[in-house]
Order: structure tokens, then sequence, then C-alpha cells
């Protein structure tokens, strides 16, 4: 069996894709190559027919279908991720050749909808390049929106890249053996750990500073760091240490350049290039330097601090709500899912417990 995966999109320039909550080509590139690593360890041949670079749209298209008709293909997976004008589409949805119903790409559509995405299903794609000229059966995933809340925080609660190349995985190669399903089994096991360790480092660090300033409380700092970094997995994250998106601002250290998505008080969202974020040398810097900033950050020259009420206030709620109110995140629902989604669902008040 030999299957060849298209990590969606080109880097950056022509063919680059969505530009949402996150930049579609870097999370094609996180869940593709999640998936042929998947299919390495599983003994089956596979072929990266990922682009990088093209100088227009239908080069980055060519040169991908040609990579896959090089090979001898049983499957040719494209990863994308989607967008709409409102930014209100929700959903998984798969697209191939005449809208044929594989039983794999409906099982991937079901599965995905089992993590809380709507399924839009299997659709007709013979108008898409990449399923019209591929000599091998092909499936175009669109994993979920990347510019939609909703779909966004499903993904990353699922586990992200991990958890949708598990599924893909699943369902493209069969049956496996009981072996290779205790080794998936411990796989997933092991994010789980990664992720409990992420908390601990973030949460030990956290209490430790509320114990001796008592900036900020630890179990909101905990939740700001796994939604703000993707438990640690965010570019910001691993280029630049950096677990919350802390601009510049007065910052004399060392600096990360790349775009900003914000969100308009109507829900829609827009890009700010070249953005200047602060950068450190270990996620305990930028733990301490998130609350330096909570603690100082003034807007009027120093007349006032502007999130005088976080504070010392030992309500996790109330910090989350006095987060938004004071303007940290242009984000319209981010207090609720700071404190539903994270500090409930992960009982980090544990964390505020000296």
């Amino acid at each position: 069996m030999m299957i060849g995966v298209n990590c969606g999109h080109t880097l950056h320039g022509a063919g680059s894709g969505a530009e949402g909550l996150f930049r579609e080509s870097e999370h094609t590139r996180l869940v593709g190559h999640a998936l042929m690593e998947l299919i390495k360890e599983a003994g089956i041949g596979v072929a990266d027919c990922t682009i990088d670079k093209a100088g227009t749209r239908q080069e980055y298209l060519a040169k991908a279908v040609s990579f896959a008709n090089r090979e001898d293909l049983d499957w040719f997976i494209s990863i994308h991720f989607n967008a709409s004008a409102s930014h209100k589409g929700q959903g998984v949805e798969i697209y191939t050749y005449k809208g044929k119903q594989y039983p794999q790409a409906k099982a991937i559509c079901e599965d995905m909808a089992k993590l809380g995405f709507e399924n839009r299903g299997v659709k007709e794609g013979s108008g898409l390049y990449v399923i019209r000229k591929s000599r091998a059966k092909a499936m175009l995933i669109e994993v979920c929106f990347c510019d939609n809340r909703q779909d966004v925080d499903a993904y990353y609660h699922a586990g992200a890249a991990e958890k949708v190349s598990q599924i893909i995985f699943n369902n493209i190669c069969g049956q496996r053996s009981q072996e290779e399903n205790e080794n998936s089994s411990d796989r997933m096991q092991e994010k789980s750990k990664e992720q409990t360790a992420f908390m601990e480092l973030v949460g030990t660090i956290a209490r430790k500073d509320w114990r001796e300033r008592r900036i900020m409380l630890p179990s909101v700092v905990t939740a700001q760091a796994i939604k703000e970094s993707a438990w640690g997995t965010s570019e910001l994250a691993r280029k630049a240490n950096a677990l919350f998106g802390i601009k510049e601002n007065g910052w004399n250290g060392r600096i990360y350049i790349k775009e900003a998505i914000e969100q308009r008080p109507d829900g829609s969202y827009y890009k700010v290039d070249d953005t200047r974020w602060r950068a450190y040398d270990n996620w305990e810097q930028s733990v301490l330097d998130h609350n330096d900033y909570i603690a100082t950050r003034s807007t009027d020259g120093g007349k006032s601090l502007r999130y005088s009420p976080v504070i010392g206030c030992r309500d996790p709620e109330l910090v989350c709500w006095y987060l938004q109110r004071c303007g940290y995140a242009t984000s319209i629902t981010y207090a609720e899912s700071l404190m539903k989604d994270y500090v409930v669902k992960y009982d980090l008040t544990i964390y505020d417990e000296l």
C-alpha cells in the first residue's frame, strides 16, 4: 500500500491558503506530517506531495499533482482547513471525484463529528484540480473552519493535529492488528501526559509567583497559556518561547515578527502583518513577564494601571471577565472560553491552592 499526503498550500505567497485564527498552511503541515509519521510507523509506504513554494497558485497545484502521479498510489490525501466570508462556516467536509461516497471518507467525517464538528459530508470535488488530475483515489479533507472560534476551540480541545491525523490514519489504513491498536493507544496516552506536564509546568510557575507577588491568579494564567499557545505548540511558543500573545508595547527584549489575527466587535476578523511580539529564552520567562505585564501595563502615561481589577483578584470567573473588559484580547468570547473550556474543564483551580 502506498499513500500520498499533500499538506495543502504553499507556506507563503501564491497558493498559501486561508488566514484565520491560525494560518491554514501551518496547520495543514502539522496534520500532514503527523499523518505521515503514523503511516511510516505502520510500515506503509508514504509519499510527501507537499509544495512549500511556487510562483503561482496554478504552479503549486500542478507540482503537487505531479509529485503524486510519480508514484503508484492507493490514496492521495490533501489536507486543508476551510474559511468563509462571514466567519460563521463550521464543520468538516471531504471532496472526492464525482462526490464518490468512499466508506473511508464518510467514516472520517463521522469520527470528526464525534469531536464536536458539524458533519458537512462527502461532496462533489471534480472541479478541484488535485482531485481531477490525480491518478489515484483522492480525497481533499477540509478539517474544519480556521476562522471560526467554535471550530478552532474544538480542534484544539480534541488534540489538534495529533487527533485529526489519527482519525484519518485509522480510516484510510483500515483495520489494524491488536498490537497496532495498542501502539495507537500508547501514543494518545503520551499526548495526554504531555498536556498534563504542560499544565503542571505553567501552573507551578504561576502558583509560585502568586504566592510571592499576588498579581495574577494561577488558574487563569494556566488557562491563558493553554488557550493562547495551543498547549505549547503554536508558532510563538515553539519559535519565540512565548505562551501568551503579548505584543512589544515597550518591551526591550528579543522580538519575534509574525502576523496577528484580530477580531472586530461584529465578530469578523482582520490581519495585521509584521506584528512585533515579545520573545523569551524559555517558557518560565514568558509566564513571569505575562504577570509583569498585567501588573505594570498603562496606556495613559502611568496615571492608572490598565489591568488593576485583575491584580490580586481571587475569583477566577471575575479575573476572566476583567481581562476581557480591560481589553486584554480582541476575541469577543475570550472570557467565556477561558473559564468554561479551560479553568473548569481541566480543574485548574488546584493551582490556586497555596
